[in-house]
Parts: C-alpha cells; structure tokens; sequence
C-alpha cells in the first residue's frame, strides 16, 4: 500500500510504472437511478500526442500541465446499459480536481472524502469512461 496515499500497492505500482493510464472506484450514488465513480488519472502515463488529440476528453486537456486529474461523476443506468459510446457529456455532477505531488493527492483526498483503498484497475469497477 502506498502509505501517503492509502492505495493499495498493486494498485499505486501500476500508475508508477505506466501499466494504468487511470484507476477508480465505483461509490454510492445518491440516486437509485445512477452510478458513479471516482478515478485517479496519472497525467504522466498520457502521451502529449494523445492530451493534445481532437479526441481527448477536455477534462484530460484541463490537466495536461499537472501530474494527477481527479474526476468525479455520475451517469444514468439506462445510459450504461443501453450505450456502446458513453461520453463526458453524458455525465452529471462531473468535477474535475488537479494535484502536481502525492501530498497534494492526499489532501484532495481527505477533502472530498474519498477512500484511496478502493481504488481498482478501470476494469474492475466497469469504469466507462
């Protein structure tokens, strides 16, 4: 486990040596209706051919001068079940936060209540985007 952090090593070892591009977490929604997910973005692992890309999520494009991107969000269930393609501007109460260093990760963490001990590979947690 990464001790500043609280993640998980395997997890935490997989954004230092550039296997994951993101980890997440799916947590409680407020509404039965929706899903949501937290995810931790490693900005170094992510080409600058790809942050620059016509492509990229704007959110990526906002961060591409720091180290980590937190993203926040929540998206309909009949989205996520019904759609091959889900996008950004599919989510609701999307938040985006940025930190340059571990310690400014952590921080971010304890002020948005976030538990870094669950976060998981994107596939463990069907993280869509």
């Amino acid at each position: 486990m990464n001790e500043k952090l609280a993640i998980p090593a395997k997890v935490w070892n997989g954004i230092e040596f550039s296997n994951y591009i993101e980890i997440a977490q799916e947590v409680s929604s407020d509404s039965s209706s929706m899903r949501r997910w937290i995810a931790l973005y490693a900005m170094f692992n992510i080409s600058d051919e790809i942050k620059n890309s016509i492509n990229t999520y704007e959110f990526l494009k906002n961060a591409k001068d720091f180290k980590y991107c937190i993203v926040d969000f929540e998206m309909s269930k009949k989205l996520i079940d019904f759609n091959d393609g889900i996008d950004t501007r599919d989510t609701v109460n999307f938040k985006s936060l940025t930190a340059n260093t571990e310690d400014q990760l952590a921080l971010l963490f304890e002020k948005e209540e976030i538990n870094p001990a669950l976060f998981v590979p994107p596939w463990r947690c069907d993280y869509p985007l």
